[in-house]
């Protein structure tokens, strides 16, 4: 499915990209005219073989309506892969697996901390320093199935971001519509493919 049409099911995934991409064809609208389309059901369904997965729904809805989000870093991160930046990703964590320092391995009920890096980790925003936000596949408790994570190289250690990527875009979309995103046109910041580069405000 390409765009926004029809209904997701999913408390308004699609209705929250409806609001991302109304702010983009206002204050960025080129990129808004490179946002890629909707991934297809082959492209998802190859991307979870691959990784041994299966999306949460809200994720795959939100690769139906787009497959990746460049020129925008979003948060204090950078921008959403496609999935096929996602596999490419993954594959190349498999190297950060093995045990954490036993003082980091002490288990709090949020994030496994027996391990360095789960395969279960399916990074979809690189931060560019060898950092990646990730949807949480193996979480200590089924419940938390689905939740962000921020991994970090430093310590190899995972922070809580958020319960899924339904509530990531939300607050991304309700930032963009608060005006707290500025456009760098001139090329002056790191952009994909040379599209202006949508960034928080810095804050005093």
């Amino acid at each position: 499915m390409d765009g926004i049409n029809g209904m997701d099911g999913m408390d308004g995934m699609q209705q929250i990209w409806a609001r991302i991409e109304t702010v983009l064809g206002r204050i960025a609208p080129k990129v808004l005219a490179a946002m890629p389309p909707g991934a297809t059901e082959e492209e998802i369904g190859t991307a979870q073989a691959v990784m041994g997965v299966e999306f949460p729904e809200d994720v795959k809805v939100s690769y139906r309506c787009r497959n990746g989000l460049p020129g925008v870093l979003i948060g204090w991160h950078a921008a959403l892969y496609s999935l096929g930046q996602m596999v490419n990703d993954w594959r190349e964590r498999a190297d950060d697996a093995g045990d954490p320092p036993e003082d980091d391995r002490e288990a709090d009920g949020v994030i496994r901390r027996d391990i360095s890096w789960s395969a279960g980790w399916i990074p979809f925003i690189g931060i560019g320093n060898g950092d990646v936000i990730c949807i949480d596949l193996d979480p200590p408790t089924p419940e938390r199935r689905g939740q962000i994570i921020d991994w970090s190289h430093e310590g190899w250690r995972a922070r809580y971001e958020t319960a899924g990527l339904r509530e990531f875009l939300r607050e991304f979309a309700s930032d963009l519509e608060a005006d707290r995103y500025e456009v760098d046109d001139a090329g002056n910041k790191w952009s994909d493919n040379g599209l202006p580069l949508l960034s928080l405000k810095a804050t005093g």
